[in-house]
């Protein structure tokens, strides 16, 4: 904890120079994942997830264009690293935190190229960091907060980093905070009521820790260390040959968990061109306090989707557009995603958006990258977790021909000009990089 308080008298004074992110735990882990990469190619796998992605696509009477075909490449090459990261950072009796699921440029660093690492429908407002986690175990996570926090922050201990069912969690809105921004969290097999507490279980197998920041020029995610207080002790280190089993079992499962559940039975399931109001689930990797709608879109040059849709009981919600292998498009360069901090909200307290691939001039704009087709999943947080807490949600959609978007809008809509438009996303790729660069 020492650095952490050290950072402490920097954040006194107005100054933070180091990013929470860049710590030589992730540097480590960085290194040996991306030397795993280089040294086994996971052809078959490869192969064998190519496949579950087309067979649905194709379920659906997808055309596997050139550019689907080349979405499925990087959704495949992004699920073998992220299918390493979970490996190398496997073993709940050496336990690092381990920032994962990011894009490819997202952190180039410490003299490394890092890989992209995304599987399953990322958010490019979240910071996703993992801890290896077992029962026979007992850690504490220590965490220091910059200024007020993130938009939202949950703690999830899950059964299958790869299905990321989740057992216990521990949500922003119960976590205590001391008056200088720190905090300690405790997890074991104990039942115990005591604050910031996750009781652990035999299921129990990662800690999966999202902070989502909503105003990506001022929010920063907490300081996290973990440690181990109690248990049999360290077993010996794992080889690159067990790595490379576990990383083989992790990419076996995720193609059948994402490739199947997630594209398939969760989105293209789904009617066409419509997001429907949103339902909570603890199913592949959703957040119990999140609620979710998920569809499939497909338009033509002079078409575009107009949806509307309302904030409810959320304290945060994010409305990002995915390609057919359910991965964002250089999200910090192309305006592929906006949350209610980053959207303009219409006079009756909705949110109105225009997915399209040429930009219409409207600030709400969802860019599909140049595609004519992908996937969307909208999400709403910081829910209650029992009882009908998505209840009053509401999402309208239409398909509108771009010329006639004017016709449906409502008249409050805010246009940009071109010369804005290049400035708003001037604006997004330095505050991405704020965070996501060293």
């Amino acid at each position: 904890m020492l650095w952490i308080r050290e950072l402490l008298a920097l954040c006194i004074a107005g100054i933070v120079t180091a990013n929470p992110l860049a710590t030589q735990d992730q540097r480590k882990l960085d290194q040996r994942a991306l030397t795993v990469y280089h040294t086994e190619n996971f052809y078959n796998e490869r192969i064998a997830a190519r496949a579950q992605w087309e067979k649905t696509l194709k379920r659906f009477h997808v055309p596997i264009t050139e550019q689907v075909s080349s979405d499925l490449n990087t959704t495949v090459n992004e699920l073998v690293f992220s299918s390493i990261q979970k490996a190398v950072n496997g073993d709940p009796s050496d336990p690092h935190v381990y920032w994962v699921d990011t894009a490819a440029r997202t952190h180039n660093w410490f003299g490394l190229k890092v890989k992209g690492g995304r599987y399953s429908y990322d958010n490019p407002d979240c910071i996703y960091r993992v801890i290896p986690i077992s029962d026979k175990y007992s850690y504490r996570i220590h965490g220091r907060r910059y200024g007020k926090g993130v938009a939202d922050v949950s703690f999830s201990l899950i059964s299958n980093p790869n299905s990321q069912q989740t057992v216990h969690a521990l949500y922003g809105k119960d976590l205590h905070v001391d008056n200088d921004g720190f905090y300690t969290i405790t997890i074991n097999a104990s039942d115990t009521k005591s604050r910031n507490h996750i009781q652990s279980s035999w299921q129990v197998k990662q800690a999966f820790i999202r902070h989502n920041l909503g105003d990506w020029s001022s929010e920063i995610p907490d300081d996290l260390e973990v440690e181990i207080v109690d248990g049999p002790g360290h077993s010996k280190p794992y080889t690159n040959k067990e790595i490379i089993a576990s990383a083989k079992k992790n990419l076996g499962e995720s193609t059948f968990f994402y490739g199947f559940g997630a594209l398939d039975l969760k989105t293209y399931s789904e009617p066409l061109n419509h997001p429907k109001p949103p339902q909570q689930s603890q199913f592949l990797g959703t957040l119990t306090s999140q609620a979710q709608s998920f569809a499939p879109f497909q338009l033509k040059d002079n078409q575009t989707l107009v949806v509307t849709l309302t904030k409810g009981n959320a304290s945060y919600f994010v409305f990002p557009i995915y390609t057919e292998g359910m991965i964002t498009t250089d999200p910090g360069r192309r305006q592929v995603s906006l949350n209610n901090a980053q959207s303009f909200q219409n006079h009756n307290g909705s949110f109105t958006y225009v997915i399209s691939k040429r930009d219409p001039g409207i600030y709400n704009w969802l860019d599909t990258a140049g595609r004519n087709s992908g996937t969307t999943m909208i999400r709403w947080q910081g829910l209650a977790t029992s009882g009908d807490a998505a209840k009053g949600i509401e999402v309208y959609s239409q398909v509108v021909p771009f010329d006639r978007l004017s016709s449906v809008l409502p008249n409050e809509t805010k246009k940009v000009s071109s010369a804005q438009r290049k400035q708003l996303l001037e604006e997004r790729a330095a505050n991405y990089d704020r965070i996501h660069y060293q």
